[in-house]
């Protein structure tokens, strides 16, 4: 089972700087399913686009919302599927829209262009450059578009206040992406000609910031580069398997066909970076091999699914929510911080301990049995990361060696 944690802590931030609960929390919504059914709004137009191929593309959004639903306003995840960028489609991730919406989310999957050029050759690293660019400018593009009808007729019945974006894979290589990338980022020339290319892109060729992502639900996606990662950014929550081949848990080459193509920082690395420059990050480590096993099983697509939910719940809900129910503190203590050389770990049950650089270099792993002492006398001082492994959960520590 995908164990999940909150973080008592950042709870408890959250209660001080959020002075009002969204006016339709209650001890449910939000985090359990309080609907039975769904309403599906298919084939809506957002944008015309030409592709890598130059063909001209009509994008749609699918929109779900909870049935007999009687809040004025909802909070709204707009998802991306997956595939490489060379296939899927919106339809692809409608269960996962559905669950949501049966919390009381409203929930879009949206089109973004992929690639459209013949597969042999392979698809060189600067086409899945543009490809992907395109693909942040198409989300953008559908986030501006529910942003508009918000303020106008708002059809759907959208806080945009409360905005989510995720994706898997791919989708959410392109969510991570808009997110994170703003116009003070610094790029490669050949990354800066993309986005120059197809300019305008909201948020990132200009200095627009009047629509606020407020959460990122990244099930295997990554950051081309972990320094766009930086204190501005939002909250994350991370399901990645340990092994995957497509997409990589921490550094390395992403592959189309069994190909390298493009170099990403995965989960792990993203989540180092988080915790360096004090962004919320939940990493959930999946062991497994594959890509994206958690949403090829039922089950654990639903645990994947309730825990996002609880990730912003958290957020949109802080005051209402049972801190007794819901918060559980951490199953393991350390110290001190800063350490002289020393650093004690108590556990409940078993556990691997793990001593990492910034860069995200393993320097040491131990296993832990309700207690032992992690040895740093031989590291510089200076800051490193400390992950302790329970189960299927993964936590990171932002320690000191002094």
């Amino acid at each position: 089972m995908i164990r999940y944690y909150f973080n008592l802590v950042f709870l408890l931030l959250t209660l001080r700087l959020l002075a009002q609960d969204h006016s339709t929390c209650n001890t449910q919504r939000y985090r359990l399913d309080v609907f039975d059914n769904v309403k599906v709004t298919k084939d809506i137009k957002f944008a015309d686009e030409i592709t890598i191929a130059g063909n001209a593309q009509e994008l749609y959004m699918d929109v779900y919302e909870p049935e007999d639903d009687a809040a004025v306003n909802r909070p709204v995840v707009v998802l991306g599927f997956g595939g490489s960028f060379i296939t899927g489609s919106r339809r692809d991730i409608a269960p996962i829209c559905e669950m949501f919406a049966k919390k009381g989310y409203v929930a879009v999957t949206i089109d973004y262009r992929i690639y459209d050029l013949p597969l042999i050759p392979i698809p060189t690293k600067e086409e899945m450059q543009d490809v992907v660019v395109r693909a942040i400018k198409d989300l953008k593009s559908a986030l501006r578009y529910l942003d508009n009808d918000a303020k106008a007729e708002n059809s759907y019945r959208l806080d945009m206040s409360w905005l989510y974006v995720g994706g898997i894979s791919s989708g959410g290589i392109a969510a991570i992406h808009a997110a994170m990338l703003d116009s003070t980022d610094v790029y490669s020339p050949e990354i800066a000609s993309a986005i120059a290319m197809h300019a305008p892109i909201y948020g990132i060729t200009d200095t627009d910031t009047s629509i606020k992502i407020r959460g990122v639900l990244n099930y295997s996606g990554a950051l081309h580069d972990v320094a766009w990662l930086d204190s501005g950014d939002p909250p994350f929550i991370s399901f990645h398997d340990v092994g995957d081949p497509t997409v990589p848990y921490k550094g390395g080459y992403a592959q189309v066909l069994a190909q390298d193509i493009i170099y990403l920082d995965g989960s792990f690395v993203m989540d180092s970076a988080a915790k360096a420059n004090s962004v919320f990050s939940i990493l959930n480590t999946i062991e497994s091999n594959t890509h994206v096993s958690y949403f090829r099983n039922a089950e654990k697509a639903m645990e994947v699914v309730d825990a996002s939910a609880l990730f912003m719940y958290d957020m949109i809900c802080s005051e209402t929510a049972d801190v007794a129910e819901i918060a559980v503190s951490k199953p393991y203590t350390f110290g001190p911080n800063p350490t002289a050389g020393s650093l004690g770990i108590e556990v409940k049950g078993d556990a691997v301990a793990s001593l990492y650089d910034l860069t995200g270099r393993l320097l040491s792993t131990q296993t832990i049995t309700h207690a032992g002492m992690l040895n740093l006398h031989e590291y510089a001082p200076g800051s490193y990361l400390l992950k302790i492994r329970i189960g299927d959960a993964v936590h990171t520590e932002k320690i000191m060696r002094e």
